[in-house]
């Protein structure tokens, strides 16, 4: 065996080792070739390319979930496109997809656009003042204050208010309500028994109703009532909005005396027009008597 080609061999199989970076086995010199290094390098950059596509892949991926989760937790009305809204005792019920944060549901109205249908280039109607929010769970409560019973054009847009998780609400379609429907449960009357003398604190009285009353016209309510001064006998009635004036809280009807005389009071609310709850005028009452009134001074 020729010695000197034993060594070449040798020395061609450990450069052929050191410039691929692999193992490979050489029979002779004349198999090592630029060919055998050129498919290392076409491997080693292959492997780098399909590492690259699945990082690529996976960040991708990844987004996509993101957008999906984003999609998945907004809350959105769930309503069909054309879906006309019942109104009823001048509320109506906006239902999402989810439970609706109660956080600041009186400024849900913010992110309401109302407008009332029967009159052509109206403004909106006014958060807080025309119409009032409130959530029962996965429905969002419009209540209605203004006087007028109407179909309306809503729509949740821009929401800032409106979340569920505290995840802002996605803009909605625009819906339409029907028109008011009253569905009265119980008449609208006073809640005292009769008998009951009514307590009369600062020249003030609180007359209780059944139902919460309407704030519209509240200073008109004074005109459904009859008031006299029972220290005079066959006195005539008292002045509405002259001897005293009226205002709404809640369910009670609030009579402020204006008149100097700190004295007991026959009221009854009779013939009423102006009194209402959803609408609705109250019922005739029995005649009440005030106790005299008592001055409390604050502070």
């Amino acid at each position: 065996m020729d010695h000197k080609k034993v060594m070449m061999t040798l020395l061609a199989s450990i450069l052929l080792i050191s410039s691929s970076g692999g193992i490979a086995v050489a029979a002779n010199t004349n198999s090592v070739s630029g060919d055998l290094f050129h498919s290392g390098y076409t491997t080693l950059k292959r492997s780098e390319s399909l590492a690259k596509t699945n990082f690529v892949s996976k960040i991708a991926s990844k987004n996509e979930l993101l957008a999906e989760d984003v999609n998945v937790v907004a809350p959105k009305v769930s309503l069909e496109v054309g879906t006309m809204i019942p109104q009823i005792n001048k509320q109506i019920e906006i239902p999402f997809t989810q439970h609706l944060d109660t956080t600041d549901q009186e400024l849900y109205a913010n992110d309401l656009i109302i407008r009332q249908l029967s009159k052509l280039n109206i403004p909106t109607l006014i958060p807080m003042i025309d119409y009032t929010t409130a959530v029962e769970g996965n429905n969002l409560i419009v209540t209605f204050l203004v006087d007028y019973s109407d179909e309306y054009s809503v729509q949740v847009r821009d929401s800032l208010y409106i979340r569920a998780n505290g995840i802002p609400a996605l803009q909605s379609e625009m819906y339409i309500t029907t028109r008011n429907t009253q569905v009265n449960t119980e008449p609208l009357k006073v809640s005292l028994e009769v008998g009951t003398i009514i307590s009369q604190i600062n020249k003030q009285i609180e007359i209780p109703f059944t139902q919460d009353l309407d704030t519209s016209d509240q200073e008109l309510y004074a005109n459904d009532l009859i008031i006299r001064q029972l220290s005079k006998l066959n006195s005539l009635t008292l002045i509405p909005m002259i001897d005293y004036t009226t205002a709404v809280e809640g369910n009670k009807l609030i009579v402020t005396f204006l008149v100097d005389y700190s004295d007991e009071y026959f009221i009854q609310v009779r013939d009423p027009f102006f009194i209402r709850a959803n609408g609705i005028p109250a019922l005739q009452s029995e005649g009440f008597i005030t106790a005299r009134n008592v001055q409390v001074i604050e502070g």
